[in-house]
């Protein structure tokens, strides 16, 4: 005698399709979100800088040597401000914009779990940045290298390898900088004053204290990928371990420092756990709904 298997019901597979698709939806409304407005506007415009700046040097000092300029501009300009900064203008409104406009309204009474509205904007707003930050890096490097006196199989492959840095840093910086929304109501300025004082200070520093910032991973693994080494008037010099005080003389193969996978784990993992906790979080928090009855 056989035993039948018993199936979802019709109710709980009506509700897992239903929840699936506004999830879905939710996804789209979010990049869409992200893509309209004054914030867009911010934000090309804060990506764009790295170009136009390039642009800008190469017309003026022509003897500016490519590999100096992308250091400058793509490894110290666009990951130690604007990519956190894009990420904190994105992350921090996933839920306080909609509580703002009172459109979570409209997504508290719909059948959606509190934890999966915060997990899909999230990935949304994860997706937009990851995006707009590999277009921003390809635009960077081709205002630096396109016309100048190197060849494409050299830069072809160091920006991929660029890009594919930046994108694993803003996700990272958009999973905190999320978490840190719900933490507190202050967010932009709390973001704000991380960027400064812990990304952009003491990062810096030949100190222990960075090992809890992105950026230092960040630099890690673009250390151990690509090579920052100029010729200048007084001999090669790496411009990667004076500007981010790695100390070569005692330490010439930096084991002191993390290898190349440990720096991609902390990243995912530390970028996993912030979204995890971020996800049960919203799932305790009550949100105030506007109904017609409380207008």
């Amino acid at each position: 005698m056989s035993m039948a298997v018993p199936s979802a019901s019709p109710a709980s597979q009506s509700f897992f399709k239903t929840a699936c698709s506004g999830l879905a939806t939710l996804y789209t409304l979010t990049v869409r979100q992200h893509l309209h407005g004054k914030r867009w506007m911010v934000i090309g415009t804060l990506f764009s800088l790295p170009a136009g700046l390039a642009i800008l040097v190469r017309a003026t000092s022509p003897d500016v040597p490519p590999t100096g300029l992308e250091f400058l501009l793509a490894m110290m300009l666009l990951p130690q401000l604007l990519l956190p900064l894009v990420a904190l203008l994105y992350a921090s409104g996933i839920i306080d914009d909609e509580q703002e406009e009172q459109t979570i309204t409209y997504l508290l009474i719909r059948p959606l779990p509190k934890w999966a509205i915060y997990v899909v904007k999230l990935l949304a707003t994860i997706t937009t940045t990851v995006v707009l930050t590999a277009i921003f890096t390809t635009a960077t490097f081709a205002a630096v290298y396109v016309g100048a006196d190197a060849p494409f199989e050299e830069w072809g492959i160091r920006l991929p390898k660029t890009a594919g840095i930046h994108c694993l840093a803003v996700a990272a910086y958009c999973c905190l900088f999320g978490l840190a929304s719900l933490l507190t109501k202050r967010s932009l300025v709390v973001g704000v004053i991380y960027i400064a004082v812990i990304e952009g200070l003491l990062a810096n520093l030949p100190f222990g204290i960075r090992l809890i910032t992105v950026i230092y991973y960040a630099r890690m693994i673009a250390y151990r990928t690509l090579s920052y080494v100029i010729a200048t008037p007084h001999g090669e010099e790496n411009m990667a371990a004076e500007a981010w005080q790695l100390d070569l003389q005692s330490d010439p193969e930096l084991l002191t420092h993390p290898p190349l996978s440990t720096c991609f784990l902390v990243l995912v993992v530390a970028s996993v756990f912030c979204t995890a906790l971020g996800a049960w979080i919203c799932s305790e928090r009550e949100f105030h709904v506007k109904t017609p009855e409380n207008v």
